[in-house]
């Protein structure tokens, strides 16, 4: 049975980190500091696999929100995330045929990048639109996150095409923030705020635009590299990852079997026996879900315990205290409180 796609996973490159320090370290703010606020070892950047979990790197992310004080750390931070920060993915981009073929082998492979969202491409006209939508809700790192993913994808477009782009859009699911004019500095335009996901529109000129290195064989070596390494982290559509990531998409909104069954295009009774085959069962997954998320929002934020019981589905507090509990074996309020 595969492993399922989790905050503890090993998916993020230490590069992402390296960065983010980088830029911490150019604000004022040591390394040490981000362990320490993050309340993370600095081991973790040691994994020999060159990555680490989802939690410990947005642990370090909200760390950076709080001692840096740059609140448009996200855009920052994308704009610095360029092709050689994204591994063996961006040699392939940079060795693409054109942008077409770049976003193609992206939306292919992008999940070896360890990114928690969701990627597809939309046509709109003219325009081809690059769509983001959160695998794992990040609450409050939502925002930071969301910049950086796309100012890192419209930086590398930019500098793939070799020229400032024009005809561009930009959209982001969270609320304008009292930075809203600093988007325009980085996107070109003013980007809209409110949107059903996160989404960056470039026009279908670009795509054919050749590469300076194109390099076909460089290309089929990173896709070997790519293939290998979805094997290696688990992150292919398997049955219960499919539905972990069902559940991550719809915090407090957790649909029955039957209706995660609709939406996975399968039936009930047939859900419920290819779960049984795993030794395991649609409750068991979706208390996993809610206790990974719990310990997401109670490690990660300083939301009101109502707040979180309200975003796990729980209609009253003291039932999502009686089953973390369950989880734990320790109550919400004690588990934030720390050892």
């Amino acid at each position: 049975m595969k492993q399922p796609l989790t905050f503890s996973a090993e998916l993020v490159p230490v590069a992402y980190a390296e960065a983010l320090f980088g830029l911490a370290e150019e604000l004022g703010v040591a390394r040490e500091a981000l362990f320490t606020g993050a309340r993370v070892r600095p081991e973790i950047l040691g994994n020999p696999n060159g990555r680490l979990s989802f939690l410990d790197f947005n642990q370090l992310a909200g760390a950076a929100l709080q001692l840096c004080r740059e609140p448009a750390l996200g855009l920052v931070l994308g704009q610095r995330l360029n092709v050689s920060t994204h591994g063996i993915l961006g040699y392939a981009v940079l060795s693409s045929a054109n942008l077409g073929r770049a976003l193609q082998f992206a939306l292919k492979y992008y999940r070896v990048l360890g990114l928690a969202y969701e990627l597809e491409l939309a046509e709109q006209g003219d325009c081809l639109q690059l769509r983001a939508t959160e695998s794992f809700p990040m609450g409050p790192l939502g925002r930071f996150a969301g910049e950086g993913l796309l100012a890192s994808f419209f930086s590398i477009a930019r500098f793939l095409v070799g020229e400032e782009l024009r005809g561009q859009q930009v959209g982001f699911a969270h609320s304008a923030p009292a930075y809203a004019e600093r988007y325009a500095e980085v996107f070109g335009v003013p980007a809209q705020f409110g949107q059903p996901c996160h989404w960056l529109s470039l026009p279908k000129a670009y795509l054919e635009r050749p590469m300076a290195l194109a390099n076909p064989a460089t290309v089929q070596m990173c896709e070997q590299q790519c293939e290998a390494l979805l094997a290696t982290l688990d992150v292919q559509d398997a049955l219960l990852t499919r539905v972990r990531r069902l559940l991550l998409a719809r915090p407090g909104d957790f649909p029955d079997l039957d209706g995660a069954a609709r939406a996975l295009h399968t039936s009930g009774r047939s859900l419920r026996r290819h779960l049984a085959a795993m030794g395991t069962s649609y409750q068991q997954v979706l208390d996993e879900v809610r206790k990974g998320l719990a310990l997401q929002y109670l490690s990660a934020t300083q939301l009101p315990l109502f707040e979180i019981a309200n975003l796990l589905g729980f209609n009253d507090p003291s039932n999502f205290r009686r089953a973390f509990k369950k989880w734990t074996g320790r109550l919400p309020g004690d588990y934030r409180s720390g050892p």
